[in-house]
């Protein structure tokens, strides 16, 4: 069979325009294609920030469903599957009374512990947990960051996402639990001031998780380090005793205040627990840290992108 569509015309043959066949036909298109190297990215390559930001803006969609997955199946392994969000920190805050309250008599003085310890908790545990996910995302997610080409603080957000919705539950069965056990604490405006605390709390874990998210991927040995630091954290955060009454010295005071997870049991306690609002350097300091820790860890982040998908 012919194929003489599919042969290049030679000179004076046919198919070349003007040789007899009367027609003036096109030119042929003898343009050239330059191509330039430097064009190129490697596979995995660090984008400028700016595209960085908007693909991570594409990926939002990928974001909340895998933060809906991961809260679907987190206790599906359990026969009381996601009461254990509710009853974690609840079992946690009784047992802490016991040895706090009636041993050791560190809330004499406090009106209604069991809520100051329950509330203390349930807000410092969502750091603790929600901080060292994100700094092992990287690990975790070890599969999926070679597997596939996206920002990979795609991840990190799905994680965080995924522990305020465990985050808001609790604090939800948290907030029925100071109205139906004695002592009751009345229902106030000023719990609707929890929300930007909230905010300004997921803020800070996201950017400290990512900050550490670095050093935890090239050397994993800190991951367990930092459950060791998040636990000195949470000593010297206040959960359990109220600083002022135990400590005179101004200085210690003053790294109580500027210490942002304090501030945010602290508040959270004014809020719920007294009915009155926060002082405006409260807000301040939490704000300030929120906003600086996040700018740093993300840009430490982004900066680190192309060693996540590293063979080692």
């Amino acid at each position: 069979m012919s194929t003489t569509a599919d042969q290049v015309p030679g000179p004076g043959t046919a198919g070349e325009p003007g040789a007899g066949d009367g027609s003036t036909g096109a030119a042929p298109d003898t343009r050239v294609e330059h191509f330039d190297p430097a064009a190129m990215n490697a596979v995995g390559a660090r984008p400028p920030l700016r595209e960085y930001v908007r693909e991570l803006w594409g990926s939002r969609h990928f974001i909340a469903y895998d933060a809906r997955v991961r809260l679907a199946v987190s206790q599906d392994h359990t026969f009381l599957g996601k009461a254990w969000i509710v009853l974690n920190p609840v079992l946690l805050g009784l047992t802490f009374y016991v040895i706090f309250g009636l041993l050791l008599h560190t809330g004499r003085g406090i009106e209604n512990f069991v809520a100051f310890i329950v509330l203390g908790l349930t807000m410092f545990m969502y750091s603790s947990r929600s901080v060292v996910s994100v700094s092992r995302s990287m690990a975790s997610g070890k599969a999926l960051v070679r597997g596939f080409m996206f920002p990979r603080a795609a991840l990190t957000l799905s994680i965080v996402m995924r522990d305020a919705l465990t985050q808001a539950y609790a604090l939800g069965s948290i907030l029925v639990f100071l109205l139906i056990v004695p002592p009751l604490e009345p229902i106030s405006w000023t719990w609707l001031l929890l929300i930007p605390v909230f905010a300004l709390q997921t803020v800070f874990n996201w950017g400290f998780g990512m900050l550490l998210a670095p050093a935890v991927h090239k050397i994993p040995d800190l991951a367990n380090i930092l459950s060791f630091f998040m636990r000195l954290w949470m000593y010297s955060s206040g959960i359990f005793y109220d600083p002022s009454r135990f400590v005179s010295d101004e200085r210690i005071l003053a790294l109580f205040h500027f210490n942002p997870l304090y501030q945010v049991l602290a508040m959270s306690r004014d809020l719920v627990l007294r009915a009155q609002l926060p002082a405006w350097s409260s807000w301040g300091v939490l704000s300030c840290a929120s906003l600086l820790v996040f700018v740093v860890g993300f840009l430490a982040f982004w900066r680190n992108e192309e060693s996540y998908a590293d063979e080692r």
